[in-house]
């Protein structure tokens, strides 16, 4: 077709709000083949557990998580109301749980929740994150394969993790929690030292990677296996190593971060989640990567633990979470995150791709892997977007007790990358929440 004075070039940017955005898509673009469908994976996490009055109980609706009735038709009790006008992009999701984990009375939860890994009496057997196994396919056009972010930051230890995210081998990937650094990471130039690093770790890798194959040969089977799992983890580091190289020279996105407060940390909850919300929100919006984790806040004592006094509680959500009969507490509590995470997906939803919002070739999955603390059944969640990836919302779905959430990671799966039929502990797909 013969491009007209007045076809505008879909690569045009805006520049008058701090970060380059590419224009949205306008009928004058139309003598351009579209983009290639970028599609997105959000992995979320809270601590705790949520509050559950019975079902016959008079603050039900007031203090509760779970929605009333099933399909359509639910309502959703007072604590979602900052999210309901979205209702036709969100899906509630209640019954799933990992099998293996069910038995676990122990706040490991953040530890299998992407897994379904059976750690319940070993850590040994830890394996990929669905998020890590997206990326795997989704990440290799982008500058980061994955960003991982948390609130507490690194790894912390087994069954108290403060990552979410577990690469192929099973092995904690560490959590960026300073939201400066996230940004300076990103958007920040690549320094001359930065660059030499890389340079140094290469040439120490092949150096490492030369000696530990020639004392392989001398090993009996016992150390050569251990020695084999010695040297993925090298392996693993040398790709990033490689992929850093490959992108040093390629400029970053260029964002302003005047309107982002970078210096906050967790003892202001409501700006840090914010601007770590934020950060993700820019992450996708920039193409930096295409999957990412966040870890609200982590189930040990810490700077997480005091969330609460967000809204001018003075407990730690740990305590909260114990409370068997007033709820109006913890039910204020979990409420302020809920609306920290609409925000969060709100803010995807302004923002026009070519074939939709950010939103609608994201998929968020946002949840918890107990119901009650120190219950690992009947997992809270929520999942929105992926509008244009085949996910289709509006309803609360509710599954017996004895459904994995795997089932829903091979759909998930499916609709993102390459199809599979199993990922870790699933017996199917779970097909009710596509179009």
């Amino acid at each position: 077709m013969k491009r007209k004075s007045w076809h505008l070039n879909r690569r045009r940017v805006l520049r008058s709000t701090g970060v380059c955005l590419p224009l949205p898509w306008l009928e004058g673009m139309a003598a351009e083949q579209p983009a290639p469908q970028r599609r997105r994976f959000f992995g979320g996490y809270f601590a705790y557990g949520v509050p559950m009055p019975a079902d016959d109980a008079a603050d039900r609706m007031e203090h509760g998580w779970f929605p009333m009735g099933e399909g359509r038709d639910y309502v959703a009790p007072k604590m979602h109301d900052s999210i309901m006008p979205m209702r036709e992009k969100i899906t509630f999701l209640s019954g799933l749980s990992h099998p293996s984990m069910r038995g676990t009375s122990a706040h490991k939860g953040a530890d299998y929740f992407l897994t379904g890994a059976d750690l319940l009496k070993t850590y040994d057997k830890q394996s990929i994150s669905i998020d890590q196994y997206l990326a795997q396919e989704l990440g290799s056009e982008t500058r980061f394969q994955s960003i991982v972010m948390s609130s507490m930051g690194g790894v912390n230890r087994p069954y108290r993790s403060s990552t979410l995210s577990f690469d192929r081998s099973g092995r904690p990937i560490p959590a960026l929690n300073k939201p400066a650094e996230i940004f300076r990471r990103m958007f920040g130039q690549v320094t001359p030292s930065e660059q030499n690093a890389l340079v140094s770790r290469g040439s120490i890798i092949d150096e490492i990677l030369h000696e530990a194959r020639d004392l392989n040969r001398r090993l009996g089977a016992n150390d050569r296996r251990k020695m084999d799992e010695y040297l993925s983890s090298v392996r693993e580091v040398e790709r990033v190593t490689e992929r850093s190289k490959r992108w040093q020279n390629t400029p970053k996105p260029n964002v302003n971060s005047d309107a982002l407060d970078l210096d906050v940390n967790p003892t202001s909850p409501e700006e840090y989640l914010t601007v770590m919300y934020d950060l993700l929100v820019l992450a996708f919006q920039t193409d930096s990567t295409r999957v990412a984790t966040f870890q609200t806040a982590c189930e040990e004592a810490g700077q997480t633990d005091s969330f609460p006094s967000a809204i001018g509680l003075a407990t730690s959500s740990h305590k909260l979470s114990h409370e068997k009969k007033n709820y109006a507490d913890v039910a204020r509590y979990i409420t302020f995150l809920n609306e920290m995470h609409t925000k969060f997906i709100g803010k995807l939803d302004s923002i026009q791709e070519e074939d939709g919002t950010l939103l609608d070739n994201t998929l968020c999955f946002y949840g918890c892997a107990t119901s009650r603390t120190h219950q690992s059944i009947n997992y809270p969640i929520i999942l929105s977007g992926g509008g244009n990836m085949g996910f289709r919302h509006g309803s609360h779905l509710h599954y017996g007790d004895h459904v994995p959430l795997s089932n829903l990671f091979v759909t998930i799966a499916n609709q993102l990358a390459s199809p599979t039929e199993r990922f870790s502990d699933s017996t199917s797909d779970i097909t009710e929440v596509l179009g």
